[in-house]
């Protein structure tokens, strides 16, 4: 499977960097599936980012100065050069995290979209677009080795230029002349709902991860109460895609019955655990493993609930001077 990415897609999705195209990011990646990207596509969004993000920085900087009149003295601000902006459209293209395939300006796919503008076709229809033309041919030219994938919210590729009405007819009759299929999706979540795949992560070895490393203290709390580890009866993980289609985040629940062996005839104890990890779906590796706390419930012989808990305090680490404040993605791949 190929997928192809209309230059508004990318525009509207920050470069592919935000949390739902993580998601598709993540799936593509476990599928096995390609992104291609035409050289009409790279340079209208390296032209239209690059635009995007200098103007981010004048506004900064001319509200910036309006700030420094107003108080006269303010700590300087540090603003992404012109060389940070190059390198950093650069990059989009370079770190998706799926297999891609560059398709380089052609006389072919040039010639194909312009006879489209002469014959007033789509995607050429009511106007001169000759990029959707060469993005077209692109396309088809594709469809000679692959299944393919366009996500384009650009209605000039549509019947009556109405996504639900499919695609054009002179466009289906071209693809339906190639030894492989086509598919035009309007939405990227039109995209997600068909490359999601069911995501499991293993509890039994998170459980003996967070066990590895957080035993003393959970253990510590049964002994200090007289009560003894029983089996797992509650398991929940959430697990987020990220920005590095790899590696997903986990947020997860467990609960484990335990046994009074005090001898003071208590009931109903329930042992209670919550964290969060990374986890890599290459090597099967949990990471960063995090203990938000052991929480432990139990019934007196008279029907008292008694609770106890140890509380986990995570301190952020001293800055000297500005702070870096870094971008999370996390896109939730629904709960399990």
């Amino acid at each position: 499977m190929i997928i192809v990415f209309d230059a508004n897609v990318w525009y509207s999705q920050l470069g592919l960097q935000s949390p739902s195209a993580a998601a598709i990011r993540f799936f593509l990646r476990q599928r096995g599936a390609k992104v291609a990207i035409p050289e009409v596509v790279r340079l209208e969004v390296t032209r239209n980012l690059t635009s995007r993000l200098r103007q981010h920085i004048e506004t900064i900087r001319a509200e910036y100065r309006q700030l420094l009149t107003a108080f006269g003295k303010l700590r300087e601000i540090v603003l992404p050069t012109d060389g940070d902006v190059q390198a950093r459209i650069e990059e989009l293209f370079a770190s998706l995290g799926v297999e891609t395939i560059e398709i380089a300006f052609s006389l072919e796919s040039a010639r194909s979209s312009f006879l489209k503008t002469i014959e007033k076709q789509p995607p050429s229809k009511a106007k001169q677009q000759f990029k959707d033309g060469v993005l077209w041919a692109d396309c088809l030219s594709l469809l000679r080795t692959d299944d393919v994938v366009l996500v384009t919210d650009d209605r000039a590729f549509y019947e009556d230029q109405t996504p639900s009405k499919g695609l054009a007819r002179n466009l289906l009759e071209e693809a339906s002349a190639c030894p492989h299929p086509i598919r035009v999706l309007s939405t990227l979540s039109e995209l997600l709902d068909a490359v999601r795949e069911p995501v499991t992560v293993d509890a039994d070895r998170l459980q003996q991860e967070f066990f590895s490393r957080f035993g003393e203290s959970i253990f510590g709390i049964l002994e200090r109460s007289g009560f003894e580890l029983g089996g797992r009866t509650r398991v929940r993980l959430i697990p987020f895609a990220t920005d590095n289609p790899d590696i997903l985040f986990v947020e997860f629940e467990m609960s484990f019955d335990c046994a009074d062996v005090s001898g003071q005839g208590r009931t109903d104890c329930v042992l209670a655990l919550k964290g969060d990890c990374s986890f890599d779906t290459r090597t099967a590796a949990y990471t960063d493993i995090r203990n938000f706390g052991e929480y432990l419930s139990f019934r007196a012989v008279d029907g008292t609930l008694t609770e106890r808990r140890n509380h986990v305090l995570f301190v952020d680490p001293a800055v000297i001077g500005h702070r870096v404040i870094t971008e999370t993605t996390r896109f939730p791949l629904g709960e399990q």
